[in-house]
């Protein structure tokens, strides 16, 4: 049988190659572990979730308060209560994301869940300095990663396949087969990809190392093919926060709060790439030069990523006169510990050209199939991934028109460079947040007018800046930089005891632009292998309710 092998390939099996240094990259490669992006979209938190009126308001309610978002916000809010009060606030969201490429999708994702339920209560009201003193436990949902994102590119060069990749990497670090041809997995999930590769016939080894015998141009005997790339990225889970609080007020001048933040972490990232093989005008090699020719190859890859984190909050709340509130508020980094839960999965259609040499079982029309999966790999207990999120300071301001007005505005600095990586069990420490990251800038304004006694209208707004020292870096994967928010909402007080709050959310996120894979070469460019570089950015249409009743 004649070996094929690709331009890179050649020079590896050369030894030409053997002493380069490679840098492997890309949203499909690497995906074994906890990237750096993947703990800053577990930073990322831009406040935008609460119960239907701060929704409304654009969540600005650092100085506001006597709200269940101000347990995530700024505690001494709980304190500006003056009855107990229970709400909940589910919510509907509709996210679209938007890719560029050949093929220009917008995937829709529609998901049920919670904004925030809660309780607070009074446990204490006097007679002097302290008015009353007031403890609840709330949930507050503060991240969502529930979107998906598809794309395509056509008539790539067939340099550009995956199986170029694949055959690198197994060069580059010399992996081996064992001596009757089988391979096996290695307890270093990294290789997977390339054991797949191997197993679904992308790559071969002989004795003079890795080559791609069912891809490419043998000879100059037919065109090159040309690689059609279809690839599809979900992302699902969010953070949501369980917070005991504390909050105490002063003369009712003075407002105190503490919070206890407990995150619940979810965020599963699956990934799935496709390679179809096409020559042109349909001049395939013949079966002599190329007795086995892949068709197509599917590549689908799961991450799971659960776990917990810990924070504090402290605030303050003034009103020096009746109708001002002046608030600040600190919260400290979180302090995440998260398991890891990965797998991944190779399948493939070959056709058998010539006179099947190798004795595989072909259908009728000639072709025969590989579909491989990978046992499930876990890092989780004494392997954990630990790290933890930036700490933030507000500050907020609202103020009280003729007893039916309010307006309210917000400023919040998060320093996402003060990310920190903590133990895991691939020793990795990270450095790019410093190098990368900045603090970021958030404004949240809303207001409130009650048209009624039992009607009150609400519009908002919330801008993020980028976290990003540069926004135009090609990152592992797509991760955020700046988003806007635009809200309105009505409530109605349907009797002294029970209210209904309505509230509608736009948001608009972008991200970074991506490659799907890379292998740049630090000593020679013409050896680089990529695929080409895209761009995602993701809408969100949310839609929240909140039923409460105070007494």
């Amino acid at each position: 049988m004649k070996k094929i092998i690709t331009a890179a390939a050649l020079l590896l099996s050369t030894g030409l190659l053997s002493a380069q240094s490679f840098d492997f990259g890309g949203s499909i490669l690497n995906h074994d572990v906890v990237q750096w992006t993947d703990i800053y979209t577990m930073s990322y938190t831009s406040h935008n979730y609460g119960t239907a009126r701060s929704m409304g308001m654009g969540n600005a309610f650092t100085a506001l308060g006597a709200d269940m978002v101000s347990a995530s916000l700024n505690p001494a809010g709980i304190g500006m209560y003056i009855k107990s009060d229970i709400s909940l606030s589910p919510m509907l969201q509709f996210s679209r994301a938007k890719s560029d490429g050949d093929k220009f999708e917008h995937e829709r994702n529609n998901r049920f869940g919670m904004a925030s339920i809660g309780g607070v209560f009074t446990a204490y009201e006097g007679t002097g300095s302290l008015v009353n003193l007031n403890v609840g436990v709330v949930y507050n949902r503060i991240a969502d990663f529930n979107h998906t994102s598809s794309l395509a590119s056509f008539g790539n060069p067939y340099t550009s396949t995956m199986a170029n990749i694949f055959c690198t990497l197994s060069n580059i670090d010399g992996l081996q087969t064992n001596a009757n041809g089988t391979m096996d997995f290695p307890d270093n999930p990294y290789y997977w990809g390339a054991v797949l590769a191997y197993k679904n016939g992308l790559t071969n080894k002989d004795s003079e190392g890795w080559f791609i015998d069912r891809i490419g141009n043998p000879y100059n005997a037919a065109p090159a093919p040309e690689i059609d790339q279809f690839t599809t990225v979900s992302s699902r889970g969010s953070i949501g926060e369980y917070a005991i609080t504390l909050g105490m007020n002063f003369n009712d001048r003075l407002y105190v709060g503490a919070t206890l933040g407990i995150q619940s972490v979810e965020y599963k990232r699956s990934i799935y790439y496709g390679e179809n093989y096409t020559y042109v005008d349909d001049i395939y090699p013949s079966g002599e030069d190329m007795p086995y020719q892949l068709e197509y190859m599917n590549y689908e890859q799961s991450l799971r990523l659960s776990g917990t984190g810990v924070n504090l909050k402290f605030g303050l709340a003034w009103r020096p006169i009746d109708d001002l509130r002046l608030g600040v508020a600190f919260h400290t980094p979180t302090w995440y510990s998260v398991s890891l839960r990965y797998d991944a999965a190779m399948w493939s259609s070959t056709y058998s050209a010539g006179n099947n040499p190798d004795g595989y079982q072909l259908d009728r029309d000639g072709f025969f199939y590989d579909n491989v999966g990978v046992g499930t790999w876990e890092d989780s207990g004494p392997d954990s991934w630990n790290f933890s999120s930036p700490a933030r300071l507000m500050f907020g301001a609202a103020y009280t028109i003729a007893d039916r007005v309010i307006v309210s505005a917000d400023y919040e600095r998060d320093w996402y460079q003060g990310i920190h990586t903590g133990s895991n069990p691939v020793g990795l420490d990270y450095n790019h947040f410093k190098n990368y990251c900045k603090g970021s800038n958030t404004v949240r304004v809303g207001a409130e007018a009650y048209l009624l006694p039992q009607l009150a209208v609400r519009l908002g707004y919330i801008y993020n800046s980028s976290m990003l020292k540069d926004d135009s870096i090609i990152a592992a994967t797509p991760i955020p930089t700046k988003s806007t928010y635009i809200t309105a909402g009505l409530g109605f007080k349907l009797n002294d005891t029970v209210y209904l709050d309505l509230a509608y959310q736009y948001g608009k996120t972008d991200q970074t632009a991506y490659k799907l894979f890379y292998a740049i070469s630090a000593d020679d460019a013409s050896q680089d292998i990529e695929s080409r570089t895209f761009t995602t950015s993701i809408d969100r249409h949310i839609a929240v309710a909140t039923i409460g009743f105070r007494f």
